[in-house]
């Protein structure tokens, strides 16, 4: 990892526990019940960046086998606390430990922001290498920025890349999703920061 990249997982390290009880009830609920529809019922889907595992339970109560793991040593043992017989792992997502065509489905809520612009469009051909179909869900904080201080409690100040929902839709149609559906929407905990989100389909071969 680089420098900037080390210094924010050493900020969510520092928070793991309490970022899981910030975030466990704040999730994109009806997002994922799009998802499970799309990824079918039971179907091995990858959490690409869980954090702490704030989806894993999430995931499987819209029907679906999750895989969930994160760059964070701390927040890979908190999950493991709370799902003692989770598929988890410590991964980099830019280099994940799967062969390919592993997966129906790819959960990648706010994953990419911590990646400078430049690097967003290789890490989503990691996760289409291991996609062998189905759903992929993207959310990225709005706006135009790269690599800018944002405020994501309890963490603090953050490095986050933002985007607008043009360049979402554009970043996964260029990955070959389709049936792309892009919106804005405003920050579960009430701050002044919107998000982004898409879900796409990648086509079966």
């Amino acid at each position: 990892m680089d420098a900037l990249l080390t210094a924010t997982v050493n900020l969510y390290d520092a928070c793991a526990q309490e970022y899981l009880e910030s975030w466990k009830d704040r999730r994109p609920r009806d997002s994922a019940r799009t998802f499970a529809r799309m990824a079918g019922q039971d179907a091995l889907v990858l959490d690409v960046a869980g954090g702490p595992g704030v989806d894993v339970r999430l995931l499987r109560d819209v029907g679906l086998r999750a895989a969930s793991g994160d760059i964070s040593m701390e927040c890979m043992k908190v999950a493991r606390t709370f799902f003692p017989k989770g598929l988890l792992a410590r991964w980099d997502y830019r280099a994940l430990p799967f062969a390919d065509n592993q997966f129906m489905g790819i959960w990648a809520p706010a994953a990419l922001q911590h990646l400078p612009r430049r690097a967003i469009p290789a890490a989503m051909r990691e996760f289409r290498r291991v996609q062998a179909g189905g759903p992929i869900y993207l959310s990225f904080p709005e706006g135009e920025t790269d690599l800018a201080l944002i405020d994501d409690p309890p963490a603090g100040m953050v490095q986050a890349t933002s985007i607008t929902a043009e360049e979402l839709r554009a970043l996964m149609l260029r990955m070959g999703y389709v049936d792309v559906e892009v919106e804005s929407r405003p920050d579960p905990r009430g701050i002044s920061q919107r998000w982004v989100q898409g879900i796409g389909l990648a086509p079966t071969e």
